[in-house]
């Protein structure tokens, strides 16, 4: 037996003193304070009115039902003893909403067979309840059931330990529990991304062992946008969806306050998602933006991150009408200083409002976002030179490698309306349109690196960027029974359009080196000559457009379920001479392709699904260049064309997943021509990537949580240029890869956990040839976080410190902008406070 004790004096937690903040920083806190300070006196009254009607608002994901217990207790400031023998092997669906301390406690306990006694000393002790007389020869009152049809909207619950949700959205396929689906999938909840604080997708998806980093953005030494690896192939930021919308989220790195989920399926999604923008095939990655929950929220979060970047967030959710139909959501961010990279600075400013209204048989939402992300001094990858022998070790992280007039800055308008609506019980429809304007001011240095004593050829650049997108999608789905099976039918069309223009302009390049970078002086500044223009001009038009059904069918209470379906995806692009004062059209590109889909689940056992697919992802096809003998010939899209097989397994407190998987992609090769000299272009390489993963996620034990598992990946060029790289491995795509995340409830000091982490990666080479390699690294993070209360009200207080030993590395490759260096160690500091 153990208690949870929430009304001791609070032990104040010592903290580092920080750095002088800057001045914006200064009146970013100052509003904080100003918002704490108002709040005072009805936090005070709250805290009096509280002794003679304890109602309070309590917002606690489900889980096991000892843990849930705790958090009441601890939100709640109550002594609550629990024998571990009573609840073991129960959960709780959570708690949302107001309630006293007896009514809050009946309600987790709803259907449990436990009750909470009132004790002398005005604590609590869990206990068997007493059976209830036989009502068998009672009157029960009419109950009248009304049913509609799951919505989109609808989040699955969080899994046990409130980290992971037991499912996620599967484009067409809508929610889906991660048991019922024949895919790997892991959808991570805001509660870990508020307790890791997370600042970016790469934070979350560090905890994901599918996924690496081929670049990270704010915080780091490249200040650029979060890009990643999944099953060994690319995945771009421009490839994130919202609720699977493409093509409305910011570019480059978005900022995670206002989310709600980051879900990750891992594979190729061209059935369920469509073509990704960027034609990334490794995986989908979708976000759920934050929506008003029934009890009302109004949370100040103040920030701190090494070197002294200070900032505030403010979230604030109310829900109106007689059933709470409509709901407003508001987010705003800023944040201001220094980061742990030498030399470099950073500006966020972010704002989301959400609308949403959820009648009986209508759901709708909207959904209004801004961005502007600026970092100055930021650097990008280092290329690497052809006749680079070896990659030279790895700088010191944290230092200084950016002129400090280089600048990145991305600022994005975006808005997203969706709505569903019932027309009968097995009919739905949906719709979602959106819209984003996106600005990229891009002034910086290449690099390329020329020799392992670290020498490098440097030129400063300018490279804006602009584009705008228009998003949309309907779908019906419709529900019924036939030849003994239950039949999901899901039809969807979606159409992107995309219109970007760029500026390019170049310096004369100078001498630099890693490990001591020269200084030079603002070429633009100083009006020295360059090639190329410094305005905009429009550059291309990309048009994705498709069509997509499928069936899911079930038979024997979805003990097995069979999944098929198939999508035409449709490619248009119109290339304009964007180096030209006028933009004349140049090229163009149109095709369209069938990407066939296949599912399957099978569960033995209620907690056993056994699983297999066959998926295809789709990526824009080439065209002949000039001297090809096949000049002008348009290739189709490129198919990669995946196989897998899976287990998953649900302890009740634990869900552990296996699969085998093998991914197979044309590439790009040249073959003799009719005549010497002469040579055709055409698909006919291909890369192979087979592999195995493991993940696991949920309780261990009593306050212990875990959140890994382990990637094995063996990804080989086959039918290469001249069968000169055949067997080799693919660039970028590291042998193994392995995460291990724990959690531990304190039990020395309640409302205290400790944290945990470890990444490791596998040495990966990143040229064809397998002569230029990149070493295999381990990042340790650790963090606490400490729940307590302050003037009547929850207070949050954590810490987290990413990469403790500071280690240097080269993390991974960015594709054309090179190979990139980790993280610095940063410490990361927050308190949050709900009114």
């Amino acid at each position: 037996m153990y208690q949870r004790n929430c009304s001791q004096p609070n032990t104040p937690l010592a903290f580092p003193a920080p750095l002088s903040p800057s001045p914006l920083a200064r009146a970013a806190l100052m509003i904080c304070l100003a918002v704490s300070t108002m709040a005072l006196p009805p936090a005070v009254q709250a805290q009096t009115a509280a002794r003679a009607s304890p109602v309070m608002r309590h917002e606690i994901p489900a889980g096991t039902l000892d843990q849930v217990l705790n958090r009441f207790a601890s939100t709640a400031g109550i002594m609550l003893s629990i024998d571990g023998a009573l609840t073991a092997g129960k959960t709780s669906r959570g708690l949302s909403g107001n309630f006293s301390v007896r009514d809050g406690l009946a309600q987790l306990l709803a259907g449990s067979g436990l009750e909470a006694a009132a004790t002398s000393g005005g604590g609590y002790v869990l206990r068997s309840a007493p059976l209830q007389p036989s009502i068998s020869n009672a009157t029960l009152e009419t109950v009248t059931v009304t049913a509609r049809n799951e919505s989109h909207a609808e989040l699955p619950p969080p899994f046990a330990g409130g980290q992971v949700a037991r499912g996620s959205r599967l484009g067409l396929l809508g929610n889906q529990d991660v048991m019922d689906t024949p895919f790997n999938v892991a959808s991570y909840t805001s509660e870990l991304m508020q307790n890791q604080q997370s600042a970016t997708l790469s934070d979350v998806l560090d905890n994901d062992p599918a996924v690496r980093m081929s670049s990270r953005g704010r915080n780091t030494s490249v200040g650029g946008g979060d890009n990643f690896f999944l099953r060994g192939f690319g995945l771009g930021n421009r490839d994130i969806s919202l609720n699977g919308l493409y093509g409305v989220l910011p570019y480059g790195t978005l900022s995670l306050e206002t989310v709600e989920r980051v879900e990750v399926l891992k594979g190729p999604s061209a059935l369920l998602t469509g073509m990704a923008p960027s034609g990334g095939v490794g995986g989908a990655i979708n976000v759920v933006p934050k929506r008003a929950t029934d009890a009302p929220i109004t949370r100040l979060t103040a920030t701190y991150a090494s070197d002294s970047l200070w900032g505030t967030h403010v979230d604030v959710g109310r829900r109106f009408g007689e059933q709470n139909q409509l709901g407003v959501r508001a987010n705003g961010v800023y944040r201001s200083g220094d980061t742990a990279t030498a030399g470099q600075s950073v500006k966020l400013g972010a704002a989301s409002v959400g609308l949403d209204y959820r009648g009986e048989r209508l759901r709708a939402s909207l959904d209004l976002g801004y961005q502007s992300d600026d970092a100055r001094s930021a650097a990008v990858g280092y290329r690497l030179a052809p006749a680079l022998t070896a990659i030279p070790a790895a700088p010191k992280t944290g230092a200084r490698f950016a002129q400090d007039w280089e600048r990145r800055k991305y600022v994005d308008d975006y808005q997203v309306v969706q709505a569903e609506f019932d027309v009968s019980s097995s009919l739905m429809i949906y719709g979602a349109a959106g819209a984003r304007d996106h600005r990229h001011s891009n002034y910086r240095t290449e690099s390329r690196i020329l020799n392992p004593a670290g020498d490098l050829s440097t030129s400063p650049v300018n490279y804006p960027e602009t584009s705008k997108s228009r998003s949309a999608l309907t779908g019906a789905r419709v529900k019924f029974d036939a030849l003994r099976a239950r039949h999901e039918v899901n039809l969807v069309a979606s159409s992107l359009d995309t219109r970007a223009g760029y500026g390019f302009a170049q310096w004369a390049g100078f001498a630099s080196n890693l490990y001591n970078p020269a200084v030079v002086a603002d070429p633009l500044y100083a009006g020295a000559p360059f090639a190329g223009f410094l305005d905009t001009r429009e550059a291309s038009e990309t048009r994705l457009s498709s069509v997509g059904i499928s069936d899911s069918i079930s038979w024997n209470d979805d003990a097995v379920r069979l999944i098929l379906g198939v999508r035409r995806q449709k490619v248009t692009t119109d290339n304009y001479a964007a180096t030209a004062p006028v933009n004349p059209r140049t090229s163009g590109y149109e095709r369209a392709v069938n990407s066939p889909a296949v599912g399957l689940v099978v569960k033995p056992w209620d907690n056993v699904s056994l699983y297999a697919n066959y998926i295809e992802g789709l990526s824009s096809g080439t065209t002949a260049p000039a001297d090809a003998e096949n000049s002008g010939e348009v290739f189709p899209p490129v198919k990669t064309k995946q196989k897998e097989l899976g287990i998953k397994v649900d302890f009740g407190r634990m869900i552990g997943a296996l699969s085998l998987f093998e991914l197979k992609q044309p590439n790009a090769i040249t073959v003799p021509g009719s005549m010497p000299l002469a040579y055709r272009y055409v698909m006919d390489g291909e890369q192979r990537n087979r592999g195995m993963e493991f993940s696991a996620f949920g309780e261990l034990a009593r306050g212990v949580r875990l959140l890994g598992g382990m990637t094995y990946l063996q990804a080989k060029q086959a039918r290469t240029q001249g069968g000169i790289n055949d067997g080799k491995d693919a660039i970028v795509a590291p042998r193994w890869i392995a995460n291990a995340g724990l959690e531990w409830d304190a039990p020395f000091l309640s409302g205290l956990t400790l944290t945990t982490r470890v990444l490791s990666t596998g040495k990966q080479y990143v040229n064809a040839a397998n002569t230029l390699r990149l070493s295999s690294w381990t990042r340790w993070d650790v963090g606490a976080r400490y729940e307590t209360r302050a003037l009547g009200r929850p207070l949050t207080l954590r810490a987290n410190v990413l990469n403790v030993a500071d280690s240097n590395y080269w993390e991974g490759s960015a594709g054309s902008g090179g190979i990139v260096l980790s993280a610095p160690r940063t410490v990361n500091l927050s308190a949050t406070i709900d009114f």
